[in-house]
């Protein structure tokens, strides 16, 4: 992980393989490329099934965040500024919209058509990487004095948690992964060390358990299924596209590597979404390429 997650976001404008382990297998499906062609297609989202598929487009200046139903049209969901894409539960598609050095989290209703504010999220400070289960909204924010904050809002209340926060020099970054069920996921990382993990969190217990990292690694990108398994990045710690891997740490289990990414690719951001029963989980991720700075989106389907 190193600098081509600076401008992910928004936060810069604050500063088929078989695997075993253990006794665990996993089947993975693909690669597959969901978005391509001109400009970076990233943040990518779905629905099971793919009904639904939201990202971030960013082409000649422009940064916008959409929505598209399947065989359909696409919808942007930013109406002014620019749009960086969450991801989609339900009818409700959840997104970051800046305007003016102010950013801010909408949801997008897919059955009335309405855009809405979702309660006890927004403030005067930058809320940015929203993900949105049900009632539930992980989010981050940052502010002063290098203040990060991982925040989870139930929206039926409304009430919002402080999950995790950290202010001041050495400056450590937290972000906000994905939440599912019980669980959420977000991730630490310090840019002077290059050392960052993910940690895995459940909503009922209140209790926050970081993955071990082995020495030289880092790890990055979580989302999480509805059972508790977190999805990660890791690679080489400092160097873009290096041994880059996406890898399951099954909940009270192993941790079994998925997939390998090419050399010079790495990957900024992932959701999950879980496909129903014995249809596995889909996992959305967005491939950046090292050299030239642009982003595709892909999936894997993990059985």
């Amino acid at each position: 992980m190193g600098r081509r997650f600076k401008a992910l976001i928004g936060v810069g404008a604050v500063t088929l393989a078989l695997v075993s382990a253990s006794l665990a297998w996993a089947v993975v499906a693909g690669p597959t490329k969901v978005l391509g062609g001109r400009g970076s297609q990233m943040l990518p989202a779905a629905t099971p099934g793919g009904s639904f598929l939201s990202w971030t487009l960013i082409r000649s200046g422009q940064v916008d965040a959409f929505l598209r139903p399947a065989g359909q049209p696409k919808i942007q969901l930013n109406r002014r500024g620019l749009g960086w894409n969450g991801n989609i539960s339900g009818t409700e598609a959840i997104y970051q919209q800046v305007v003016h050095d102010q950013s801010n989290i909408y949801i997008y209703d897919t059955g009335t058509q309405t855009r809405h504010v979702p309660p006890g999220v927004n403030t005067t400070g930058w809320e940015f990487y929203p993900r949105i289960d049900g009632t539930n909204v992980l989010f981050g924010r940052s502010g002063r004095h290098h203040s990060w904050r991982v925040l989870l809002a139930d929206t039926s209340g409304p009430s919002t948690t402080l999950l995790e926060k950290h202010t001041g020099r050495p400056v450590r970054q937290l972000l906000p992964g994905g939440v599912a069920g019980d669980w959420a996921t977000w991730s630490r990382y310090s840019p002077r060390t290059h050392h960052g993990t993910v940690v895995r969190y459940q909503i009922s217990t209140q209790q926050a358990d970081a993955l071990a990292v082995p020495r030289g690694k880092v790890q990055y990108a979580p989302t999480v299924d509805h059972v508790g398994d977190v999805f990660y990045v890791r690679s080489n710690a400092g160097l873009c596209g290096s041994r880059v891997a996406i890898r399951e740490a099954i909940n009270g289990g192993s941790d079994v590597r998925l997939v390998r990414i090419p050399r010079g690719y790495d990957i900024g951001v992932m959701n999950a979404v879980d496909e129903g029963p014995g249809d596995g989980v889909s996992v959305y991720f967005d491939r950046y390429n090292c050299n030239s700075g642009f982003y595709d989106s892909y999936k894997i389907v993990v059985n």
